[in-house]
């Protein structure tokens, strides 16, 4: 939500941040403090924000969850229909693993969540996960296809889906499928594993959409973009756990309004 909620902004749309659990450190980190969780205040505040904002133009983004009891009650609140686009990055899994306490009930919660999607930005682990397959990091195209289009009879018929994180010898890319049109596009890796960049890359992508900017326009931008805010971490920070300096992509835009 550090990530999300400034890039979100910066496109000039006042967003409605709702914080889910509170962490002390990353998701993916092991023996972390135990989260703050509470069911009984994100309930209140779903309702009180459908009541708000129910029959306006609404966009949302949904990124990590953690457990299945927030998804599920996400998904029952009747906020989840009051969305004119609805973006919904399934992060749970990486490098052929689900992240620390999260699994396969996690994942049954998180299907019934994603029918509700509009565009929806799994990476090659949780495209995986989600359609019963191996987790394979060398995937051909033809195979990455099928996978998708296995996702797409899950979700609804005009579904969007960016699967990202895909690596190719020194390359990374992501792979796009708007149920008419399909299409890669790669460009070359920064070494290292930076932590945000799923997060930024869903922020930038709602912010486009909303811009009403194709898809097929929409991916090379935002690779572009964040293949610099990459580079600008790893020039500008000694610590790559501290996330990425997202200063470049709130700059750009606030210079184009």
């Amino acid at each position: 939500m550090n990530v999300a909620a400034p890039i979100v902004a910066s496109f000039g749309l006042r967003s409605l941040a709702i914080p889910v659990q509170t962490f002390t450190t990353q998701s993916e980190a092991d023996g972390q403090v135990p989260p703050i969780i509470a069911l009984d205040w994100l309930q209140k505040t779903l309702l009180q924000a459908h009541q708000q904002f129910a029959g306006q133009t609404n966009y949302g983004l949904i990124g990590y969850l953690g457990t299945a009891e927030i998804v599920q009650t996400i998904t029952q609140s009747k906020l989840i229909d009051d969305f004119n686009l609805l973006v919904v990055d399934p992060v749970m899994a990486d490098q052929g693993k689900f992240y620390p306490l999260l699994d396969q009930q996690y994942l049954v919660s998180l299907k019934q969540l994603l029918t509700m999607a509009d565009v929806v930005t799994p990476n090659l682990t949780e495209l995986a996960l989600l359609t019963g397959h191996q987790y394979r990091a060398n995937i051909s195209e033809v195979e990455l296809g099928n996978q998708v289009a296995e996702l797409r009879k899950q979700l609804k018929a005009d579904a969007q889906v960016i699967v990202t994180g895909i690596e190719q010898e020194q390359q990374i890319g992501c792979y796009w499928d708007t149920s008419v049109s399909r299409g890669t596009y790669y460009l070359e890796k920064v070494p290292g594993h930076f932590y945000g960049t799923g997060d930024a890359f869903a922020a930038i992508l709602l912010g486009k959409l909303a811009q009403q900017i194709p898809l097929v326009d929409a991916i090379p931008a935002i690779m572009q973009l964040m293949q610099q805010v990459v580079q600008d971490t790893l020039l500008a920070e000694n610590d790559l756990k501290l996330g990425i300096d997202v200063t470049r992509i709130l700059q750009r835009n606030w210079k184009s309004e």
